[in-house]
């Protein structure tokens, strides 16, 4: 395997209060592919105010994660174009889930932010808030884009706002990246500085040390366990009470030292 990764979408104190369930969605693995393992995440927010968000985070999370594995699998390099159909097609999958529903397709709102990280090709992509991180390769971690926030704090873009996507973001780099870490906008608070507009070091510092750390697949489980009840803790939930998704992944080549 030539990545370690942890990841997890855990419920806000708020929906628990209010008897809903976990909107966020995530899933994430690796691929094989004819050449190498091929990296490959999705995670998404549903939108507080949509009915269905919950199954639209789930939908476009599960059926993106597909897509881009099948993508993948072919050894057809990644393109613009390419991510721009992929993201057509969960949106029509989204309008057809409202249509079967007879309800107005914003009733399926969701963020979408992910990425694709291959030995000569590195992938990412957003719409909406939360935002994508990654190693810049001297020990400091850097944004991809800034997190999609409108004129008020709790307002972004949705994948469902315009089907000709004016919003979606792509980003690719033909270059390995060492780390790389994505998180929902339940976590901005913590892991983003929306004053300096800088991502927060220390938390992703001490994060990724851990995870450098794990050297089993059971150390990696116990980690992902203590990932899971960090995000629900008291100590998150002082903090924010939405719903919160956080991925972390480091190559196993990385030889940064775990200190």
């Amino acid at each position: 395997m030539t990545w370690k990764m942890i990841g997890d979408s855990v419920i806000g104190s708020s929906h628990l209060k209010s008897n809903k369930g976990c909107e966020d969605g995530i899933r994430y693995g690796l691929v094989q592919t004819q050449d190498e393992e091929v990296l490959i995440c999705c995670a998404s927010d549903g939108a507080g105010s949509a009915r269905y968000a919950a199954e639209a985070a789930q939908l476009v999370t599960h059926t993106g994660f597909d897509l881009l594995s099948q993508l993948v699998t072919t050894g057809e390099e990644i393109t613009e174009a390419l991510l721009f159909s992929f993201a057509e097609t969960l949106y029509d999958q989204l309008q057809a889930k409202a249509a079967e529903k007879e309800v107005d397709i914003q009733e399926f709102s969701c963020t979408l932010l992910g990425c694709v990280l291959m030995s000569r090709q590195t992938v990412f992509f957003q719409i909406g808030d939360g935002a994508l991180v990654r190693d810049d390769g001297s020990g400091h971690y850097v944004h991809i884009w800034l997190p999609q926030n409108g004129e008020y704090q709790n307002s972004t873009s949705f994948l469902i706002d315009d089907s000709n996507l004016l919003h979606f973001k792509t980003a690719i780099l033909h270059e390995p990246v060492s780390e790389v870490a994505l998180f929902t906008d339940g976590l901005q608070l913590l892991a983003f500085n929306m004053e300096s507009l800088h991502v927060h070091q220390p938390f992703f510092t001490d994060m990724f040390k851990w995870l450098r750390m794990v050297e089993t697949g059971e150390e990696q489980a116990i980690l992902q366990e203590k990932l899971t009840a960090y995000l629900g803790s008291d100590l998150i939930n002082r903090r924010t009470d939405d719903d919160k998704t956080l991925f972390l992944a480091t190559r196993l080549t990385h030889d940064r030292t775990n200190s």
